[in-house]
């Protein structure tokens, strides 16, 4: 075969991966607390005491859109791999979560997303009923304009489904939104309150899991070998003292790797209370 040949013919597919890989490394989680899912929270009984095992399996609708020229801009065995890597986060629960359906949506509007404006569209249009539908996207913007990685939609919003950004397709991306599907907030998160790092408030600030430690954000402040580099103060003056493992942090992806034992109950009683007509 002619070197320039192959050379040239490549390019494009090279051009393709380093995008996207740029892409992936800039754009962060997008989904946020309402006050509907701040008043969800309240309004919800906690009902499981331990962490048990489901022996359930949650099916996926998932949906690539074309762009302009009819490419789909990912490989269908990313979506196999990145299932494989969820069910891991899941084997403790014994939760498994299995393909449904993959189908390609051939409206190239589509393959950009601006939340409040198309996506509820999109969704109308193409949502399967009682099944999780995941909508793979090129460009995934929030209300801000600002490109984000995925959005998901608490259970508040009775709406099943996750938007991903299609550089964002990752195994452990998607076992963080699976968490915010399944109600879970980033370790981060301060729409009910700053927590504190002698976590006195973990109850009822941060996460809401007491099992978690209080975490800044940790945005920019994680060295390559997944060390927490930050030097910040809660309220009372103590520095933090956190974790870059768990998997709704803003830690790089390749440091999380585990869910707390309170963040396990917590989506166990939502798939028990909240989500139990899923299939």
């Amino acid at each position: 075969m002619n070197r320039n040949y192959l050379r040239y013919s490549l390019l494009p597919f090279v051009y393709l991966l380093l995008t996207l890989i740029v892409r992936a490394q800039q754009f962060p989680c997008g989904t946020t607390v309402s006050q509907a899912q701040q008043d969800f929270e309240a309004a919800l009984a906690d009902t499981v005491s331990q962490v048990i095992e489901l022996n359930r399996t949650f099916h996926l609708a998932v949906f690539i859109t074309e762009d302009n020229d009819g490419e789909t801009n990912v490989d269908p065995a990313e979506i196999t791999k990145a299932i494989s890597e969820l069910n891991t986060a899941f084997e403790r629960i014994k939760v498994t979560f299995a393909l449904h359906s993959l189908s390609y949506i051939d409206n190239y509007h589509f393959d950009e997303i601006h939340l409040e404006n198309n996506e509820k569209d999109l969704i109308t249009q193409n949502n399967v009923r009682n099944l999780i539908n995941l909508f793979l996207v090129f460009h995934l913007y929030n209300e801000a304009g600002q490109e984000i990685c995925g959005y998901t939609y608490f259970p508040s919003d009775s709406t099943d489904a996750i938007l991903l950004n299609k550089a964002c397709l990752n195994g452990t991306f998607l076992t963080a939104q699976i968490g915010h599907f399944f109600n879970l907030y980033h370790t981060h998160e301060t729409s009910f309150g700053i927590e504190l790092v002698a976590r006195s408030n973990c109850q009822t600030a941060g996460d809401l899991c007491c099992d978690t430690p209080a975490d800044p954000d940790l945005t920019l402040n994680v060295s390559p070998d997944c060390q927490y580099t930050g030097k910040l103060k809660d309220a009372s003056g103590d520095y933090y003292i956190t974790t870059t493992a768990n998997y709704m942090s803003s830690s790089p992806l390749d440091c999380r790797c585990y869910f707390s034992d309170k963040q396990y109950r917590r989506m166990i009683n939502c798939m028990l209370q909240v989500k139990d007509y899923l299939w």
